[in-house]
């Protein structure tokens, strides 16, 4: 199967986003994009190019599209899915894929009852350097994980206050900061170690804008005494990610990766040459080797082989909706103060 044809729910940032994506490869083709609001698709075409349009999920289904990509709100994502599925349209949807893990779970079950493939599109599992650290991290480069931090912020709402019927602080009052913000690099760190979470304990401060928090850390166990640090805020910019283990660490900020390991590696984006020195790169140094790669990481492209059954896709539906319990724990804990068990089905 090839030339897959793919449909977007969401025109915002996301859709735009998945759009630029989709034009870097050839697996399936984006032919039509939808979204409730039309006032986006003006800027949609173009920025994509794309002039058939839909107004509502139905229309866009019943298009004849093979795969959706759904990026538009989150609580409408259950209700999608399921439409979705019954019409055998495998669905593949950005991070955070929904609003609760419960509804996380009825989505693989919907998925699974009309065996279409249920996917998330997580920012970072594109990169071909985070899939060189994946594969350096299992070969026990940096010994064992015993610690992971995540720092995200996003402070648009500071720059440019709100006003009570702002869309952006209608969509943030239904969501904690930290599934709101910290949705990728948690898909991330279960990804990168490979471990699976056990408990959580978080703490929320706010004051500063009309949100239930400004900000929030949490503090996700991993099994095999392994932690994970994941702080968010509305009054910052950051997108900061580090792995730490007995015998090295890696840390990606902005367009800076440092990083220490006990063993020499050659690898397809970048050799690491010189056991337990610190090597600094730029992304710059990287770009070309990084491109070179990029044809396989592509998500959907990669999903599309998927469908088909020639690849494998690093956040299946069932592992997303395993992720999103770590959530509902820190929903949990933020409420109770204490630590919370992280519940799978």
């Amino acid at each position: 199967m090839s030339n897959l044809r793919a449909g977007i729910w969401g025109r915002g940032p996301d859709g735009l986003w998945s759009a630029a994506q989709m034009r870097r490869q050839d697996e399936c083709e984006l032919v039509v994009a939808g979204d409730s609001e039309p006032g986006t698709r003006f800027a949609f075409t173009g920025e994509t190019g794309i002039r058939h349009h839909c107004s509502s999920f139905a229309e866009l289904l019943g298009t004849g599209i093979d795969l959706v990509v759904l990026a538009g709100p989150r609580r409408e994502r259950l209700a999608q899915v399921q439409a979705a599925a019954e019409q055998g349209v495998h669905c593949l949807l950005h991070a955070p894929m929904a609003l609760s893990g419960a509804d996380a779970d009825q989505m693989v079950a919907h998925c699974e009852a009309a065996a279409v493939q249920l996917g998330v599109l997580v920012r970072g599992q594109e990169d071909p350097v985070f899939e060189q650290l994946r594969q350096m991290i299992a070969s026990d480069w940096l010994g064992g994980v015993v610690h992971v931090q995540c720092l995200a912020g996003e402070d648009g709402l500071l720059r440019t206050p709100p006003a009570t019927d702002d869309p952006r602080l209608l969509a943030l009052i239904a969501n904690h900061p930290l599934l709101q913000l910290a949705a990728h690099h948690a898909h991330l760190a279960t990804w990168l170690t490979g471990k699976l979470p056990v408990a959580a304990t978080a703490q929320v401060a706010k004051g500063f804008l009309p949100l239930p928090a400004d900000g929030a850390v949490a503090t996700v166990q991993f099994k095999g005494g392994v932690l994970c640090t994941l702080a968010v805020s509305h009054l910052l910019a950051a997108n900061q990610f580090a792995i730490h283990g007995t015998d090295g660490f890696v840390r990606i900020a902005g367009d800076r990766i440092v990083l220490k390991g006990r063993t020499e590696y050659r690898g397809d984006v970048f050799d690491y040459l010189t056991q337990d020195a610190e090597l600094a790169l730029l992304r710059r140094d990287v770009d070309d080797a990084a491109e070179r790669q990029a044809g396989r990481c592509e998500l959907h492209a990669r999903f599309a082989r998927w469908i088909d059954d020639r690849d494998d896709f690093p956040c299946s539906g069932e592992q997303a909706a395993a992720d999103m319990a770590i959530f509902d724990a820190i929903a949990e804990a933020t409420k109770s103060g204490k630590a919370e068990p992280i519940r799978r089905p």
